[in-house]
């Protein structure tokens, strides 16, 4: 019997490539892998080595949560992007993302978006 995970996984980092707006050769490379292998990842159900799986979460900078315990994630990925890309973020880079963000909120909910 397969482990939910492993049906999971794929998914996940499939999304997580896309979301950061990398081809399957392009993280490939960056993790130092052929582009068959992510390819079997996120297709086949084929299950990535110790050191390529943490290469990948660290590339695509995304929790392993998202894999092995995905009841436990209270976020989706995208707001686990926007965190990372938050924190990314010096002081004042991260004072106007926030008042930029508060501003379109408000406008969303004003124009009942």
């Amino acid at each position: 019997m397969r482990d939910k995970n492993v049906d999971n996984m794929g998914a996940v980092i499939k999304k997580a490539r896309r979301d950061r707006g990398l081809t399957q050769e392009e993280l490939a490379e960056k993790v130092g892998v052929g582009s068959r292998h992510i390819m079997a990842l996120e297709n086949e159900g084929k299950n990535p080595g110790y050191d390529v799986l943490a290469k990948i979460i660290q590339t695509l900078d995304f929790s392993a949560d998202l894999i092995f315990r995905p009841d436990a994630v209270k976020h989706t990925a995208e707001q686990d992007l926007f965190i990372s890309e938050f924190m990314a973020c010096n002081d004042n880079e991260q004072r106007i993302v926030m008042e930029t963000m508060r501003s379109l909120i408000r406008e969303l909910r004003e124009n009942g978006a």
